[in-house]
């Protein structure tokens, strides 16, 4: 049996992680990790992106292996949010930073730490949902492009910052469930996300 290609332009592949986290209703941490294999414009390599909210106010964070790397996706980010994305305004108005970004061994889950010249980053996520594939054709999450990926939702996560343990818990993420029509956490990875220029 024949197999099917895509015909359209690969643009970027990727793991992308988020851990999301929040507290009486409003977001108190938002760190999201690209695992890129490739991209267009960008190159292989690992970008960490930090929010961190207090009631003194948002404090934001890039980090990449490069710092040429982190300003690559930077730009990146903010066209796919000028071309209608669901990307959020985290860390790409902030000088990156060059840190080491490192993917640990963890049973049950992902663990990542992040470690710049200031700053020490720990991020886990635990009891995973069941794994699912998902195809998203255009305009389904980006309007000229298809996308698939493997999806796994978290329903425990915690978040490290500089030797201190972030508030907040992962929540029912409402976008993403109208999306999907299923129950889908605010920590949550994307596997292998292609996306690919749609014919």
């Amino acid at each position: 049996m024949a197999v099917n290609i895509h015909p359209g332009k690969v643009v970027h592949s990727m793991d992308h992680l988020v851990l999301d986290l929040a507290t009486a209703g409003k977001t108190t941490a938002y760190f999201t990790i690209y695992s890129l294999a490739f991209m267009l414009g960008v190159g292989p390599g690992r970008v960490a992106l930090l929010r961190v909210s207090t009631p003194d106010g948002v404090t934001d964070r890039c980090f990449g292996e490069t710092i040429g790397l982190a300003a690559r996706m930077q730009h990146r980010l903010r066209t796919i949010r000028s071309e209608g994305g669901a990307v959020p305004q985290v860390g790409l108005d902030t000088s990156p930073q060059r840190a080491t970004i490192h993917r640990s061994n963890a049973s049950q889950g992902e663990h990542w730490m992040v470690q710049s010249d200031d700053h020490f980053i720990s991020a886990s996520w635990s009891d995973p949902a069941p794994a699912f594939w998902l195809s998203a054709p255009a305009p389904a999450l980006h309007p000229t492009r298809d996308y698939v990926t493997s999806m796994v939702s978290y329903q425990r996560a915690e978040l490290t910052v500089d030797g201190s343990i972030l508030g907040g818990v992962p929540y029912a993420h409402d976008w993403w469930q109208q999306k999907l029509g299923r129950p889908f956490s605010s920590c949550h990875a994307a596997l292998a996300e292609t996306a690919i220029e749609a014919e």
